[in-house]
């Protein structure tokens, strides 16, 4: 029985406002936090899904966690209306599935390709799904496998509707805990429902008027996979900060680009207009896939010097 035990360690899988549901033995209990919670030696800190805790059960329903333990990994945005202050979207993540949808939301590889950077900046794997299959020509979208693969991003074609490519999507998830993460309306909560229906997900077609996503996760939950492993599901996030990333790092972040990098005219080349950029050689003899590089333009431009970004 659960309540034999005095202490014992669980996973935080959501967080609402003052109550954690956290996962203990394949049950789910209710907890909350008295005081302050320790990280790493005695470090303050809040408890965010994802991360594993010490508590004490004082039923078979509830418990108070009185300790976070060591995170292996985190994921973090940086708000722009707080000062650039960083906010932790999940602890203890093994890797992203990074959901990009045909159209409504129209396929967009500048988001892609941020969140690579999140993915790559954290040691984590990434994996990208093409969701909607069913709506499009794959023949639209085969060159994005193509380039994508070849910098060693496995890319799946999938339809959450259709239920095509979910087996070889689940044998992806299987025992990790995968965070999804993608525009709203690009079907991730529908994912979820179709690699293990027994999770009651909330849904929602996009906007009419817009085609845009609507909001349907308004917290960062995570769902234990019958098959092994947690999925995560992630409120969606129109503009998505690269927290504390510089510019001049950037490069790092675009193997094709670092790879031609060392052969520029100057050190410190942005590999826009700068005179002898192999960079932009690359690019003009198809080296480099155009739209990766105007992606990077893109996310360069938005980048800031100082150490704060």
């Amino acid at each position: 029985m659960i309540r034999e035990k005095q202490f014992c360690v669980g996973k935080v899988l959501k967080v609402t406002r003052k109550i954690y549901d956290v996962a203990i033995d394949g049950n789910i209990i209710q907890c909350v936090v008295r005081g302050k919670v320790t990280l790493d030696d005695s470090k303050y800190s809040s408890v965010r899904t994802g991360d594993n805790v010490k508590l004490s059960l004082v039923s078979d329903s509830e418990g108070i966690i009185q300790e976070i333990l060591p995170r292996k990994t985190i994921i973090s945005r940086n708000i722009e209306s707080r000062i650039y202050k960083e906010h932790i979207v999940a602890a203890n993540i093994d890797q992203i599935l990074i959901i990009v949808s045909t159209c409504k939301p129209s396929f967009k590889s500048g988001l892609l390709d941020r969140y690579l950077i999140i993915a790559d900046k954290n040691d984590l794997k990434a994996i990208i799904c093409i969701n909607k299959i069913d709506v499009a020509s794959i023949k639209d979208f085969e060159i994005y496998k193509e380039e994508y693969t070849k910098l060693g991003y496995p890319v799946l074609f999938v339809s959450a509707i259709k239920n095509t490519g979910i087996e070889v999507l689940k044998k992806s998830l299987k025992d990790k805990v995968t965070l999804l993460v993608g525009h709203s309306g690009v079907g991730k909560s529908s994912i979820i429902k179709a690699i293990d229906p027994k999770h009651e997900v909330k849904t929602q077609s996009v906007s009419e008027k817009t085609s845009k996503g609507l909001h349907t996760t308004s917290s960062v939950q995570l769902f234990p996979l019958s098959f092994g492993g947690f999925a995560g599901d992630t409120p969606g996030i129109r503009e998505l900060g690269l927290w504390n990333l510089l510019k001049k790092d950037l490069k790092y972040y675009y193997k094709e680009i670092e790879k031609f990098a060392i052969d520029c005219q100057f050190a410190d080349c942005n590999h826009s207009n700068e005179p002898g950029c192999a960079v932009k050689k690359a690019v003009d003899e198809n080296k480099i896939f155009h739209e990766r590089y105007r992606n990077y333009l893109n996310i360069y431009a938005s980048l800031k010097s100082a150490s704060y970004q």
